[in-house]
């Protein structure tokens, strides 16, 4: 028996490496009840080790948002078909990957969420931030999905739309994070942001009819990695970059930005803070309200465009505050 016992172990925890990058998973909850707070006593009923916890289908009810604040936990939909809606008035983020912290005292480890569908109701929340202002008191933004410290941690086939802050940001020291089939649009700022993110990769991206940017990353953003992005109608920028280095994009399409294509700058007047070293290989912009990309201040430098198309931008291709910022390598410009 004994022998049995440990070979069923060991088949759980194969499996679960195999989806979670070394994650041993050896619990599960399933969640009927229509509401986020038996997702979140599910997730507090889980052993030490983790597990994962399941949800069927329907609209799930949230009056607080979920805190995954434990290592090795799975939280898993059945796709659209899983909807976690944020009641009125609440003012609060639906998913918390990490810490409440206003600045985490520890990192969260292979927390992942999977197959669902995040309505942050904005159009009936008065509040960025939970609990008041934005400040150090109030520090956690209402986000569709708030990603804390967390260290190899990953969202899979996620759909998240209308937060009254971003749909999902990545902040406070996030390593090694999987953000792959996401889709984001109608967020009161950006579809996806990145803070304090290193090391990490996003595939299959879709940002769409945001307020604010497609995405935004600021702050020690650094050596991450980009595939496969469509980026349309967003009523600032396609992406702004500030404080972001050696990041690279592949096979990207941005599309309809009311404002610029691409934007790199630095924050205020520090020039240590530039958009620096970052890579767009495969890009095509089209009908930006100005420029396709720009390169706001001369920090900006040693940033490289390969095999980019530019389509009817209106302020034209590419805009440079000192020449030789932006390396351009096989363009297209029309």
């Amino acid at each position: 028996m004994s022998f049995i016992h440990s070979a069923q172990q060991y088949l759980i925890i194969i499996l679960a490496m195999a989806f979670a990058g070394s994650t041993p998973v050896f619990a599960a909850q399933t969640v009927n009840e229509k509401n986020c707070t038996a997702i979140q006593n599910a997730i507090n009923k889980l052993p030490p080790a983790g597990g994962e916890v399941q949800l069927s289908t329907g609209t799930y009810t949230c009056t607080h948002p979920i805190v995954i604040d434990k290592n090795n936990v799975i939280l898993r939909g059945r796709g659209t078909a899983t909807l976690l809606r944020l009641a009125d008035g609440i003012n609060a983020p639906v998913i918390v990957m990490g810490t409440t912290e206003n600045i985490p005292s520890r990192a969260t480890h292979y927390v992942s969420v999977v197959d669902v569908m995040i309505d942050g109701n904005r159009a009936n929340q008065s509040s960025e931030c939970m609990g008041g202002p934005c400040s150090d008191q109030f520090p956690l933004r209402n986000n569709g999905i708030s990603i804390r410290r967390c260290i190899d941690c990953s969202v899979q086939s996620v759909v998240v739309f209308g937060a009254m802050s971003g749909g999902l940001v990545t902040e406070l020291g996030c390593r090694r994070l999987r953000i792959r089939d996401y889709t984001s649009y109608d967020n009161e700022f950006d579809g996806m942001a990145g803070y304090e993110t290193e090391d990490s990769s996003f595939s299959g991206i879709y940002l769409y009819g945001n307020k604010a940017a497609g995405i935004s990353t600021d702050i020690k953003f650094n050596n991450n990695k980009f595939f496969d992005v469509t980026i349309a109608n967003n009523k600032t920028v396609g992406i702004f970059m500030r404080d972001s280095l050696d990041n690279s994009f592949t096979n990207l399409h941005i599309s309809d930005s009311v404002q610029h294509g691409i934007f790199l700058a630095q924050v205020n007047h520090d020039p240590s803070t530039a958009a620096t070293g970052n890579t767009f290989t495969g890009v095509v912009i089209s009908r930006s309200g100005g420029a396709g990309m720009i390169a706001n201040d001369a920090s900006c430098v040693n940033n490289m465009m390969v095999a980019a198309q530019f389509i009817d931008n209106r302020q034209g291709c590419i805009s440079e505050a000192a020449s030789g910022l932006v390396e351009n390598v096989g363009a297209i410009c029309r």
